[in-house]
């Protein structure tokens, strides 16, 4: 996603100053980052880190962060400016803000919720020093709100299990960070991989469509030939076996849970002719779905 300018003119360091206005609706909710239980985000070099819900009125300008800062908006709209302008902080986005680079933002007309965290400019998060302040696509933004609010909620918990369940959070949030802007992104197809991950989970959340390989690539924004050839290096296989695969490991989890007869189960993945479920599911199961049900 890159920096969409408004028609203003370019402005210069002068324009971004040192300013925190508060709005009375206005709230945010930090992780107790200091605690033993936030040790991980330590260990990771991740230092303070919360939830922000603001409102017009709010403003924040940094002329020398020492941290590298990330953003990732769940909601609503927020405006960066950086010494080149204005930018729109949209939902579904990640801000990346580089220590010591000037920059300030606030909410574009109404409430702007984010998640944001500081990285310390040590260790793997020394690389993020050397760029601008830049807007892209997110691929953990509502993974890491559901685990960031799951810390939250722990840290106010006083028991053993409380807090060993906060850890598992703390885990996860850096894990998040690091698949998102990590070491890992380095490397050749991590984007593609992290879009192909995301256009499944989009699949296995509806897999009643009528998937077809044009409207898979079209999700992507790419030619259904690039679409094959992707899913071949990435993943050694075709998309509509892929999408197959997704149909049978959920149709397996259904005919556990559910006592459904095995049409409807077939229609609930996708299937409207029986007999080409039953078909797919003994090919790629080894047993017909009766057979798999009695195993449960």
């Amino acid at each position: 996603m890159g920096m969409r300018r408004k028609a203003s003119e370019p402005t210069d360091n002068a324009v971004i100053r040192e300013v925190l206005k508060w709005s009375p609706h206005c709230h945010e909710h930090f992780l107790p980052w200091r605690s033993a239980i936030a040790q991980p985000l330590q260990q990771n070099n991740i230092g303070e880190a919360g939830i922000s819900d603001l409102f017009p009125g709010y403003e924040l300008g940094r002329t020398d962060p020492r941290f590298h800062l990330l953003v990732f908006t769940v909601l609503g709209e927020g405006v960066l400016r950086t010494a080149e302008g204005e930018t729109p902080i949209v939902k579904d986005s990640l801000l990346v803000v580089p220590a010591h680079v000037p920059f300030g933002y606030q909410p574009n007309g109404g409430r702007w919720r984010f998640l944001w965290f500081h990285l310390r400019d040590q260790g793997k998060w020394q690389r993020l020093g050397a760029g601008k302040a830049h807007l892209r696509r997110t691929f953990f933004g509502e993974s890491l709100l559901a685990v960031t609010e799951g810390l939250l909620r722990e840290s106010r918990r006083h028991t053993p299990a409380s807090r060993e369940a906060a850890e598992l959070y703390a885990a996860l949030i850096c894990n998040y960070i690091d698949r998102e802007i990590g070491a890992h992104v380095a490397e050749p197809g991590h984007t593609v991989r992290q879009e192909l991950q995301e256009l499944w989970e989009i699949v296995a959340l509806d897999l009643k469509r009528a998937w077809s390989v044009a409207q898979l690539a079209a999700r992507m924004g790419i030619s259904e030939s690039h679409l094959h050839r992707v899913c071949h290096e990435q993943l050694s296989s075709s998309p509509m076996k892929l999408v197959a695969r997704l149909r049978m490991e959920r149709a397996q989890e259904l005919l556990i849970i559910y006592d459904h007869p095995v049409r409807v189960i077939a229609e609930m993945v996708g299937y409207q002719n029986e007999y080409a479920f039953f078909t797919a599911f003994r090919r790629f199961a080894g047993v017909t779905p009766g057979q798999f049900r009695l195993r449960r």
